[in-house]
């Protein structure tokens, strides 16, 4: 009993020092941006400083949400961090889905849940970088440490503000295979920046979303 209570305290410790380096490698967001919105980070126990994934795998994808959310005047800052069990690390069927955020979508901030594996729940035995999400009245993020690239992050958050995937070559919200424009270009389409400056904007004046407090 009293090793289990020991290895159960290791691996907090872990996990908890994991916390905190992401915690200090989370970039901050610009203060000259019209918009700080608050993201509440959700990341399942794992190897890696006792989290699945690193510090810095998970800084560069907030890094790259707030690149190319830019043109748009918003930027994002993580208001807190907390572990979910790593028995939640593979995430297969829509209640896996549904059951991972409940309890944890207090507040107004965007929460996103970083997870080791996350199924393709509409073809089985395939894996997706990344869903938003909708359960228990509430929408949320869920990226996969083993799949997601640096652009996951702001696709999703792309999806979180209303945006479908599209065919526009340029965009990040086109899913389909193409060599051009190189991945390193693409961004949003500018008739995309369109459609999330309004609904940004009515979110703001319905105060759905928290923005950093300054």
């Amino acid at each position: 009993m009293l090793r289990s209570v020991l290895a159960l305290l290791i691996v907090c410790g872990i996990a908890h020092a994991g916390v905190d380096a992401v915690t200090k490698a989370a970039p901050a967001c610009d203060a000259s941006r019209a918009h700080c919105f608050t993201i509440q980070l959700h990341v399942v126990e794992g190897a890696t400083d006792g989290l699945v994934a690193t510090p810095d795998w998970i800084a560069a994808r907030l890094a790259a949400a707030d690149q190319l959310f830019e043109s748009l005047d918003v930027g994002f800052q993580v208001a807190g961090i907390d572990t979910v069990p790593a028995s939640t690390a593979h995430v297969v069927t829509r209640a896996d889905r549904d059951a991972i955020g409940k309890s944890r979508l207090a507040g107004t901030s965007i929460h996103v849940f970083v997870v080791g594996q996350l199924d393709d729940i509409d073809q089985p035995g395939k894996e997706i970088r990344g869903v938003t999400w909708h359960a228990h009245d509430r929408t949320y993020i869920l990226i996969s440490a083993a799949r997601a690239p640096e652009r996951t992050l702001a696709h999703e958050l792309g999806h979180f503000f209303g945006l479908p995937h599209s065919t526009y070559a340029i965009s990040i919200m086109n899913k389909t295979p193409r060599e051009e424009p190189p991945p390193e270009a693409r961004r949003f389409a500018d008739e995309e920046l369109d459609a999330l400056r309004s609904v940004i904007a009515r979110m703001v004046r319905a105060r759905t979303v928290a923005e950093l407090r300054r």
